[in-house]
């Protein structure tokens, strides 16, 4: 999906070994910004992408005004998650339903964030890839503590265990804002790309100055040549 003479690309794919894409994503132009959004359902093959769906249709309804910011962000994901929390009490083959929400707004100058679970958003600026979000899994943890090495982190067995997810009991989504300059680049993904590519690849595809379709094509493409275990789903905005 491209928008805006490859100013902002989308891919998303299944994967060589799922049978289903649980991914979601949104790319919706506003009046006064756009709203890109990555969702990784999970809780069984049904669940997982009718809780990722409902993020990404709770994003696309809401109303956000000029002076929107990351507060607003986060209560729509909490109403997202609220809904999914209903859907799942009413139809046990839904039970444990849930999905990450990676959600930005872009203004003028300004990038307004909320964040849930382990997919990613980056910020691409002068040669510098910075990990915006922060993985809400029990392995972060360890890692910031000092129990584990990030290079073990990425090895563990339970390094997919989230700690935080739309949809599950007492979610605290986390948010922030920050400032950007025309040639910056953002990345949001589902954690299917991180599962095989590196930081410091990503960095260097992103740094190459190709399109933003190009950009996102590479990258889906060595995640897949890479093993492809999981759903990947990339979205890239030159700003």
């Amino acid at each position: 999906m491209g928008l805006w003479e490859d100013r902002v690309w989308v891919q998303s794919h299944t994967g060589h070994k799922r049978k289903t894409n649980q991914d979601r994503y949104l790319v919706r132009p506003l009046d006064q910004g756009v709203l890109l959004a990555v969702a990784d359902g999970m809780g069984g093959e049904a669940g997982g992408g009718i809780a990722a769906q409902m993020v990404v249709e709770e994003l696309e309804k809401t109303s956000l005004a000029y002076r929107a910011t990351e507060h607003d962000l986060k209560q729509v994901i909490g109403r997202a998650g609220e809904k999914i929390s209903q859907r799942a009490e009413v139809d046990s083959a839904l039970e444990g339903m849930g999905t990450t929400a990676t959600v930005v707004l872009v203004g003028q100058d300004t990038v307004y964030w909320s964040h849930v679970g382990d997919s990613r958003l980056y910020l691409f600026h002068t040669g510098f890839l910075e990990q915006i979000s922060r993985d809400q899994t029990f392995i972060q943890d360890l890692v910031e503590d000092g129990t584990l090495s990030r290079e073990e982190a990425e090895r563990h067995p339970l390094r997919n265990v989230l700690e935080q997810c739309v949809g599950c009991g007492g979610l605290e989504a986390e948010s922030g804002n920050f400032k950007f300059v025309t040639g910056d680049r953002l990345l949001l993904c589902s954690d299917g790309l991180i599962r095989h590519l590196s930081d410091d690849f990503i960095r260097t595809v992103l740094e190459e100055g190709s399109t933003a379709r190009r950009a996102v094509d590479k990258l889906v493409d060595q995640a897949l040549g890479a093993g492809g275990e999981d759903n990947v789903t990339v979205v890239i905005m030159d700003l």
